[in-house]
């Protein structure tokens, strides 16, 4: 697990002061709406928090959702290698932050990419998972280009084939999508609603016959858990 196998406490800190900020933001400038948040009490590690990804934001609210003292915490997060948030044209000043190890801290775990392999780019994750760690996924590996959700990759798929025991919650979030940090603070008050289905076991998922997962058998297993997600939407 490399150094990740260290990054509880510092994750778990910083996210407690993050869920104090962002409640208390949500509740001034935003309408936030959290439905079905009880169907995670009682549950235990492994867990996948799988949610559409509509705006940078959405990974602030994720906290929000347990119980400020809630065993499943930290909550650890899918993240992109830093050297693809140095793109000012893209992030602006907020690359200068994302590009550093802040967001590790935070609990984001960054994939290993170029190998084209899920076992290697999802090292540390399943390693996470086998820890009886709470794990945050977006099926979509990306946020959302135009509002809706787009096809799944093979990202989740392949958790749920390396981690059985795993459970997945669908959780759809709606929406976050092109609220700008001008809205955020002045316009004010969007309604944003956030529910949270019920919890899935990987088994009811993937194909128990299948150890090797190909690359459709990823997909088609993230795309039934980001199907339901869409019909949480509405």
């Amino acid at each position: 697990m490399t150094r990740y196998k260290c990054y509880y406490f510092i994750p778990l800190i910083l996210q407690k002061i993050g869920y104090c900020l962002f409640w208390i933001l949500f509740k001034i400038f935003v309408r936030l709406e959290i439905r079905g948040e009880k169907k995670l009490a009682d549950l235990k590690g492994p867990v996948i928090l799988a949610a559409n990804h509509t705006s940078e934001l959405d990974v602030t609210a994720m906290p929000l959702l347990l119980p400020f003292f809630s065993h499943l915490n930290p909550i650890h997060f899918i993240m992109n290698e830093k050297k693809k948030f140095k793109n000012p044209n893209r992030f602006g000043l907020r690359s200068y932050i994302y590009c550093t190890s802040f967001l590790e801290l935070l609990g984001g775990v960054p994939v290993v990419s170029g190998h084209k392999n899920y076992a290697i780019a999802l090292s540390n994750h399943v390693a996470l998972l086998r820890k009886n760690r709470t794990l945050c996924v977006f099926p979509e590996g990306r946020i959302t280009g135009n509002g809706h959700t787009e096809p799944a990759h093979g990202g989740l798929g392949y958790l749920l084939y390396s981690s059985r025991g795993a459970k997945v919650v669908p959780i759809a979030i709606n929406t976050f999508y092109k609220m700008s940090w001008k809205e955020f603070w002045f316009l004010k008050r969007r309604k944003v609603t956030i529910t949270v289905g019920e919890p899935l076991k990987a088994e009811d998922l993937i194909l128990p016959y299948i150890t090797e997962p190909t690359v459709p058998d990823c997909r088609a297993a993230s795309q039934k858990v980001l199907d339901k997600i869409s019909r949480l939407k509405g």
